[in-house]
């Protein structure tokens, strides 16, 4: 398996390698074009110093005859030679003819005229008589010239390799600075997988790996979050299951060794213990079901004082029971919801149960339900959880209707509302277990009204009960739709 550290490495020296081998290129490539300019350039000026003489020698003599001499004597470097060596002169008359060549010793032995050369005119009266031409020296520089370009060069050589050398220092310190945040990030992940708790990783200065860094933080957070809820949830539902089949086994056993007797209160009490497991199972299993995309709903158009009347009537037997007053206040005006009638059902059932067991004897249960005039539905804010909608195709854009269950019992603190929801979650737990409540009962009507494209919460002030409230949006005549819990918009 290849190794990040090492491809980023060898990345920085490549890209320093191609960016060294272009810089030094192009600086010999400037120096050495530079060089030719300035022979270019003292070629001509020799060109035209060599003209203006040429000229002066052929005004007073009429005529090219002995020039050879003159030349050699009026240039010094050309009798010496060392002209020679950098420079090549000719003198052609008007018809291109070669009258002289610093190459060529004698004056009777003529060569062709030079291709690439400087030219300056011999002007004489105002009439050419003849051109100079001199050789461009490109390739004939002279020994210091010649060091200075091998000091140059070597400069360059010695430049790229430090600076490949710096660039392989840099890779490794960056690829560490990369990497090394990577395998802390790997040697919490194998932590967290071992089922270590996690501590929390440190930040990096650099952007995108502090972001890494938090996301891994936050999603363990989360994890070990879900992890202590399981425990508790788990802890909780044998908590629930071992009360009834405690209850049931001392009164199974007290039949089988005779103390007590198979009366109808007996047979009614194991009756209930077993109801009470039933519907604690039920529940698991309906939460369950909606967790893996796999409850389905019945979509219709749904009256809403149908509803409440049902929902009031279905819990009206337990109401008198407890001697509580259970009232309705439907709208005054027809209004109909996108939902499914049993789960809506179900989770005014839930709701109703839930404000019976913490309503005192005397007190007052409302069902109510109204059109929203604040769009509380449509200002719902992103949720980390999954929530599916219902069709957009099935609502009405003119807003929502409000279910509300009230209740005139003692209220519940405001720090404790957030977490009404929460399974198997009670702000009084000793009290919750008294009445036979599982503690899923409001989590599945979140659930439920999540699933309907609805939204739930509740108020509530300390002594004067609390208030659960439920948001659906209107629908104008729609086809009924099936839809699974799995099933996204």
């Amino acid at each position: 398996m290849r190794s990040l550290r090492n491809r980023l490495t060898i990345t920085y020296i490549l890209v320093a390698l191609l960016a060294v081998a272009v810089v030094a290129g192009l600086a010999t490539f400037l120096i050495q074009r530079g060089f030719d300019s300035l022979a270019d350039r003292q070629a001509q000026l020799e060109a035209s110093d060599a003209a203006e003489r040429l000229a002066d020698y052929y005004d007073r003599r009429g005529s090219w005859r002995g020039v050879d001499g003159f030349l050699r004597h009026r240039f010094p470097l050309l009798q010496s030679g060392k002209l020679a060596d950098r420079r090549q002169l000719q003198l052609l008359d008007n018809q291109g003819g070669v009258i002289f060549d610093s190459t060529v010793p004698f004056s009777n032995r003529r060569t062709a005229a030079l291709r690439s050369e400087m030219r300056a005119p011999v002007i004489v009266n105002e009439t050419m008589v003849g051109t100079v031409l001199v050789s461009s020296a490109r390739d004939q520089l002279s020994q210091s010239e010649r060091e200075f370009l091998t000091r140059v060069r070597l400069s360059v050589l010695i430049g790229s390799i430090t600076a490949l050398a710096i660039a392989l220092v840099a890779g490794l310190v960056s690829a560490a600075q990369v990497t090394g945040p990577l395998r802390t990030l790997t040697v919490a992940a194998r932590r967290l997988a071992s089922g270590a708790r996690h501590e929390a990783l440190p930040i990096p200065v650099d952007r995108e790996l502090a972001d890494l860094a938090t996301a891994f933080n936050t999603m363990a957070a989360q994890l070990e979050q879900q992890e202590d809820l399981r425990r508790q949830q788990v802890a909780d539902i044998a908590h629930e299951l071992r009360t009834p089949l405690s209850v049931l086994r001392l009164q199974l056993e007290s039949l089988e060794d005779g103390v007590e007797q198979p009366t109808p209160m007996l047979l009614g009490s194991l009756t209930e213990e077993v109801g009470l497991l039933s519907r604690l199972v039920d529940d698991l299993r309906l939460i369950s079901l909606a967790d893996a995309g796999q409850l389905t709903l019945n979509l219709e158009q749904l009256d809403v004082g149908d509803s409440l009347r049902q929902a009031a009537a279905s819990a009206a037997a337990r109401a008198r029971q407890q001697h509580i007053t259970l009232q309705t206040n439907p709208p005054p005006t027809p209004l109909t919801v996108v939902a499914d009638p049993q789960r809506m059902a179900q989770v005014l059932g839930n709701l109703i149960e839930n404000a019976i067991r913490y309503t005192p004897a005397g007190g007052i249960i409302t069902l109510a339900a109204a059109i929203d005039t604040h769009n509380r539905l449509d200002a719902i804010q992103p949720r980390t959880d999954t929530i599916y909608r219902v069709p957009t195709s099935t609502r009405q854009p003119a807003g929502s209707v409000i279910f509300s269950v009230s209740d005139t019992g003692p209220g519940i603190p405001p720090e404790d509302l957030a977490r009404l929801f929460e399974r198997f979650w009670r702000a009084d737990r000793a009290r919750t277990r008294e009445t036979g409540g599982s503690g899923l009962g409001l989590a599945i009507v979140k659930r439920l009204v999540d699933l309907q494209g609805g939204r739930v919460w509740a108020t509530s002030q300390i002594g004067h009960g609390t208030t659960f409230h439920v948001a659906l949006p209107i629908s104008t005549a729609v086809k009924p739709i099936r839809l699974t819990s799995a099933e996204r918009v």
